[in-house]
Formats: structure tokens, C-alpha cells, sequence
């Protein structure tokens, strides 16, 4: 039995708007083929991967974490490749602004650069047309594990792997939603929202 539905249509209902990264009007260039184009960002992820029915998307995300295989004895480091995501990264800076006597405006002063906010939305797919359990639960999971993991994607490792933040790309999971999303059962939207965790070294200094 083959099922068909549009993800496009699934993210206005979900998520109230339409996002065009799943209903894309690319523009033809000449040239633009697969064996021509880039295949990766600057700093290493990939533009493309395939779902799992083998479909082309763009831009992928992928968590890595660790798990115990053992008892807690052994860590293992294992990959999460999320083929239909939208994300989005944002950052402030915390300014103090100082009036000035008897004149306008004010002297501006630069405390530092907040950690980046990385929201992703998109869609867990069950196998045929079983619901996503686990794929669920396992999003559930990695968000209770309370410790940062790696995200990859061409996007975020603009805004993460940078020298002043140290090049990880480490990120901590802050936010965890599932909208309802009715007359579909395999599959769930998830809304995520991550904070980059940039690493520090304390070092004592001699008095």
C-alpha cells in the first residue's frame, strides 16, 4: 500500500505557517546537478542526505550522543540523522546603554554575546503507517538526558563551530514540544529549542 501526504500541508497544520523546505520552487541554474554542486558546508556537514524511502532533503540535522552499552560501563557515541527539519538560529547581545548630560543618545557598551537559540521543527515518520514510537520515545530520551549533545548541520555550524566559541558544537536541549496534528497517524511533528553550550576553562590565578 503506498500512502501519500504532503509535508507542506502537514506543517501549516502543525505549525500555522508554510515553510517552502518542504514544498521548494527552486529556480533551475545551469549546471546544478548532483555530481556539480557542493556536497557539504564549509565546516564539514552535509548540504543532502536521503530519507529513509531514499528521497533527497536539504539541509539534515544530526545529533550525536552518548548512550551506555553496558550497565554504565561503556559509553558509545551514536548518530540521529532528522531528515525533515526546518531551523532557525537567532542571538542577542547584552548591551548596557549609559545616557549622556544634556545630550542625545547614549554610550553604548558591549557585555557580551548570549549563547545562539537553535529552534527545529519538524516531523518524526513511523515505518508504513505505524505511528512513530520510537522515534518518540527516543527524542523524548535524549531530551531527559540532561547533557549536551552535538548538532550538525551546515547551518548551525556557522554559528557554532567558530574559534570565540571555542568550535564546539555542543548544544543543550532547552525545549521539547509535540503539536497535534489530527487525520495523520505515522506522522509527528516535534518543535525543539537548543542553546549552544560553549565550553569554559576555569583557571586559577596566582595571588
Amino acid at each position: 500500500m503506498e500512502i501519500s501526504f504532503s509535508l507542506a500541508d502537514l506543517f501549516v497544520e502543525a505549525f500555522g505557517y508554510r515553510s517552502k523546505a518542504f514544498d521548494p520552487d527552486f529556480k533551475l541554474v545551469s549546471g546544478d546537478s548532483p555530481s556539480s554542486r557542493l556536497s557539504s558546508g564549509m565546516l564539514g556537514s552535509p548540504y543532502y542526505a536521503a530519507d529513509a524511502a531514499g528521497r533527497e532533503v536539504f539541509l539534515p540535522v544530526t545529533f550525536t550522543y552518548s548512550v551506555s552499552a553496558d550497565a554504565g560501563s561503556t559509553v558509545e557515541r551514536r548518530d540521529w540523522m532528522l531528515p525533515y527539519c526546518v531551523v532557525s538560529v537567532s542571538g542577542r547581545k547584552t548591551i548596557v546603554e549609559t545616557p549622556l548630560t544634556e545630550r542625545r543618545g547614549t554610550v553604548k557598551e558591549l557585555i557580551n554575546i548570549q549563547d545562539y537559540v537553535i529552534r527545529i521543527k519538524g516531523f518524526l515518520a513511523g515505518s508504513g503507517n505505524n505511528f512513530p514510537e520510537q522515534e518518540t520515545a527516543r527524542l523524548r530520551d535524549l531530551f531527559e538526558a540532561n547533557l549536551p549533545v552535538s548538532l550538525k548541520c551546515a547551518l548551525t555550524d556557522l554559528f557554532l563551530l567558530h574559534p570565540d566559541r571555542s568550535g564546539s558544537d555542543n548544544v543543550v536541549l532547552r525545549e521539547l514540544s509535540f503539536p497535534a496534528l489530527t487525520g495523520v497517524k505515522h506522522i509527528r511533528p516535534f518543535e525543539l529549542v537548543c542553546v549552544s553550550d560553549e565550553p569554559f576553562s576555569l583557571v586559577a590565578q596566582d595571588s
